[in-house]
């Protein structure tokens, strides 16, 4: 997979995705949505907002994740139970499959594709997440 900076502008709400190059501006408005100051270690500091602060997650749609296990639970009547672990399993075996991204906390800009950094920062807490809460 090749790295990815992905962003909305904060001007039309278009959603951009660049290589990861000096100068990111928006592919539809062509406003000047942030840049990135070192090349070598994008997240020294978030190119779009200055913020210091990232976490990982899996880049996996969760109302699909959602969607397929309500499906087992529906079936579970007719299926005598063996359609939760069966959909619980496809849900499994695709979140597997899916790769991690690392999102800025505190403008969600999205960092596709960047594995060695991966290990450097934590899931999701909520704790800091409330922090940013005004910002979004």
């Amino acid at each position: 997979m090749t790295k990815k900076i992905a962003a909305f502008c904060p001007s039309c709400h278009h959603y951009n995705q660049w290589d990861p190059v000096p100068e990111l501006a928006c592919q539809k408005c062509q406003k000047k949505i942030g840049n990135i100051k070192n090349l070598e270690d994008v997240f020294d500091r978030c190119p779009v907002c200055d913020a210091r602060q990232f976490y990982v997650t899996k880049d996996f749609n969760q109302f699909v994740g959602c969607g397929i296990m309500v499906v087992g639970i529906i079936l579970v009547p007719f299926t005598y139970g063996i359609s939760l672990p069966v959909f619980a399993l496809i849900d499994w075996l695709l979140f597997r499959k899916v790769p991690y991204v690392i999102i800025c906390y505190r403008c969600g800009c999205e960092f596709k594709g960047f594995k060695e950094a991966e290990e450097r920062f934590k899931p999701f807490m909520h704790h800091i997440g409330l922090k940013y809460d005004k910002y979004r």
